[in-house]
């Protein structure tokens, strides 16, 4: 009888802690916000408070779960379609800071987008930004380097500003295909 019980306590400690999720606000499991947050990620927040305050920023309509989720990932996912038009390498680690949901591009020849991830790998580029920010920069409302301008977007380890570049360029191609 004990056997079988130790058995799945082993399996659920093994199981259950993968090392490739974090909670996030839209787990619904993020206590304090400032615990997780990164250096600079309430700098973001207070500016992007302040760009919607003077209507630099739309107001992004908060959303909780899996919906907020969801739309994030879109976000996301169409940020790294858009980088993977420039050829530029993975190894961008980006926060968005009102859920502080962390996720990584890695690869070389292929972009892949990572989710939940326990925040940048040493060597990462780290990219700081909101929900109203990557809103924005993908609706054409704004361009990245406007964002690092306006302080609500910031990034981090990139030598030569070159990711900064990249992405105000395929920011730019993706608003003139539409």
């Amino acid at each position: 009888m004990i056997k079988p019980l130790a058995r799945l306590l082993l399996c659920a400690l093994v199981l259950g802690a993968s090392p490739t999720t974090r909670a996030c606000g839209y787990d619904m499991a993020w206590d304090n916000p400032f615990q997780l947050s990164w250096p600079g990620s309430l700098d973001i927040a207070m500016a992007t408070s302040a760009a919607i305050s003077t209507d630099r920023l739309s107001p992004i309509p908060a959303i909780m779960g899996k919906e907020g989720f969801s739309r994030s990932y879109q976000w996301l996912n169409q940020l790294r379609a858009s980088l993977k038009t420039t050829g530029i390498p993975g190894n961008v680690s980006i926060l968005l800071v009102d859920s502080g949901l962390w996720s990584r591009l890695r690869g070389k020849q292929t972009l892949l987008l990572q989710s939940h991830t326990q925040g940048p790998v040493e060597g990462d580029r780290v990219v700081l930004l909101s929900e109203a920010a990557i809103d924005a920069l993908l609706a054409g409302r704004l361009s990245a380097s406007d964002a690092v301008a306006l302080g609500v977007m910031r990034i981090d380890e990139d030598a030569g500003g070159v990711l900064l570049q990249r992405l105000d360029q395929a920011l730019a191609r993706e608003i003139a295909r539409r």
